[in-house]
C-alpha cells in the first residue's frame, strides 16, 4: 500500500509538472498561477502545495527534469575530448542544435527559460543559477579548447577563453532564433553549415576538413 501511495504521489507530481510546462510555454510564467496548474492537471490546489511550495519550486523542478540530459551530454563531450578535443566540441554543438527538434520537452523548457519568463521577483534566484551553470559550461568548453590548442589544432590567434565565449554565445543565439521562428531556422538540417562559420574562425582548415568527414 505504501509503495502504491508513493507511485501515485509521483504520478501526481509529474502531472503537475507536465501541466506547468504546457501553461508556462503557452502563456508565460507570470500569467500562470498555481491554481491554473492544478486545474490543467485535473487535481486540487492542495495537491499542488503538497508537492511544491511556490511557483519558483515548480520552475526549478521543470529545469531539473532536463538536467540529467545535459549532465550526460557534457560527460560524453569530456570523454571524447580525451582522444579528440576538436571532434568532442564539434559533436557537442551539432547534437545540441539537432536535439531541439527531436525532444519536445527540451524545446518547451528552453522556450520557457529563454522567452516565457522574467528572472525577477520570485524567480530572481533562477538568474543566479543560470549564470552559475553558464560559467561552468563555459569553463568546460575552455578546457577542451585548451586541449585542442596543445595539439596544434587551433588557429594561431585564438584565445581559448574568448573562443569558448564565442561558441557559447553562438549556441544561445541560434537556439533563441529557432525558438522564435522554428519553421525558418532548420537547426537539425543545417547544423553543420551554420556551425562552420564560428568553427572556421577557431580551428585549422585541416581540422575542419576532418570534422566534416567524420560527421
Amino acid at each position: 500500500m505504501a509503495r502504491k501511495t508513493r507511485e501515485e504521489a509521483e504520478q501526481t507530481r509529474n502531472l503537475l509538472l507536465d501541466a506547468a510546462e504546457r501553461l508556462f510555454s503557452e502563456r508565460g510564467v507570470s500569467k500562470t498561477t498555481l491554481a491554473d496548474i492544478a486545474a490543467e492537471a485535473g487535481v486540487t490546489r492542495g495537491a499542488v502545495y503538497w508537492h511544491f511550495q511556490n511557483k519558483l519550486d515548480v520552475y526549478r523542478a521543470l529545469l531539473y527534469r532536463i538536467t540529467p540530459l545535459f549532465d550526460d551530454f557534457q560527460s560524453e563531450m569530456t570523454r571524447t575530448a580525451e582522444r579528440d578535443p576538436a571532434l568532442a566540441l564539434w559533436r557537442h554543438s551539432v547534437t545540441l542544435l539537432s536535439m531541439l527538434s527531436t525532444l519536445p520537452q527540451l524545446r518547451r523548457v528552453l522556450l520557457i527559460l529563454f522567452l516565457r519568463s522574467e528572472h525577477v521577483d520570485e524567480l530572481a534566484p533562477i538568474h543566479d543559477e543560470c549564470v552559475a551553470h553558464m560559467r561552468e559550461s563555459g569553463e568546460c568548453l575552455r578546457g577542451i579548447l585548451q586541449l585542442a590548442q596543445a595539439q596544434g589544432l587551433l588557429l594561431p590567434h585564438v584565445d581559448c577563453q574568448e573562443a569558448a565565449l564565442a561558441v557559447q554565445a553562438y549556441h544561445d543565439g541560434l537556439i533563441n532564433r529557432w525558438l522564435l521562428d522554428p519553421e525558418h531556422a532548420d537547426l537539425a538540417g543545417k547544423s553543420h553549415r551554420l556551425l562552420q562559420y564560428v568553427y572556421r574562425a577557431i580551428f585549422q582548415p585541416s581540422v575542419m576538413a576532418h570534422l566534416f568527414t567524420v560527421d
